[in-house]
C-alpha cells in the first residue's frame, strides 16, 4: 500500500521502500517456481514466468534509462510513451520468448538494483514535480503526473499485477 504525504506527495525513501517491498514479494513468487518450470506457460496464459520477469524488467529498464537521461539533461522518446503500453507490451512479450531464464533473472536483478540506485539519486522535490533533473523527463511519459506516480505505475504498482500468475505457475509446478 502506498503511503502518501498530505497532498499526494511521496518522499524518496518511501518510493524506495515501496519498490523494495513490492519487488521482494514478486521475487519470492518467482523463486517459488522451480527453475525447470520457468519456461512453461503459466496456466491460462501464453506467457511463462521467465516472460513475465523479462516483461517487468523491460518496464524497470525504461525508468532507469529515463532517469539517467534526464539527469544528463536529455529527454527520451520511447515507443512505450509514444505508441502506448499495448504496443510496448506486445513487443516485450515477443522479445522475451527467445531469452534464457538464467539471463533473464540476472538482468532483472541488475536492472532492479539500477532502478533503486537511480531513484536514490533524486530529491523528494524531483520525485514530486518535474524540477531539477526530472525536468527533462518526457512529458509523454509524465502526462502531468509527478515522477513518483509513474514509477509506481510502471514498477511497484506493476509487480502486483503479475502475482496471481506467478502463484498459479508455482501451484502448477508442485508435484
Amino acid at each position: 500500500m502506498v503511503r502518501r504525504e498530505e497532498g499526494g506527495a511521496m518522499k524518496r525513501d518511501q518510493v524506495i521502500a515501496e519498490l523494495r517491498a513490492a519487488r521482494a514479494v514478486f521475487d519470492e513468487k518467482v523463486s517459488a517456481v522451480p527453475r525447470e518450470a520457468l519456461e512453461l506457460p503459466v496456466p491460462g496464459s501464453a506467457h511463462s514466468v521467465k516472460d513475465i520477469v523479462a516483461h517487468v524488467t523491460a518496464y524497470d529498464d525504461l525508468i532507469v534509462q529515463r532517469l539517467v537521461a534526464a539527469r544528463h539533461g536529455a529527454t527520451t522518446a520511447f515507443d512505450r510513451d509514444r505508441d502506448g503500453w499495448e504496443a510496448f507490451n506486445e513487443r516485450t512479450w515477443r522479445e522475451a520468448a527467445s531469452l534464457k531464464p538464467g539471463a533473464v533473472l540476472r538482468r532483472a536483478a541488475d536492472v532492479f538494483a539500477a532502478l533503486v540506485h537511480e531513484v536514490g539519486q533524486l530529491s523528494d522535490e524531483e520525485l514530486n514535480a518535474a524540477v531539477g533533473s526530472t525536468a527533462a523527463l518526457d512529458p509523454a511519459w509524465l502526462k502531468g503526473e509527478p515522477p513518483w506516480q509513474l514509477i509506481e505505475t510502471d514498477a511497484f504498482g506493476h509487480y502486483p499485477m503479475h502475482y496471481d500468475a506467478l502463484d498459479a505457475a508455482a501451484r502448477e509446478a508442485r508435484p
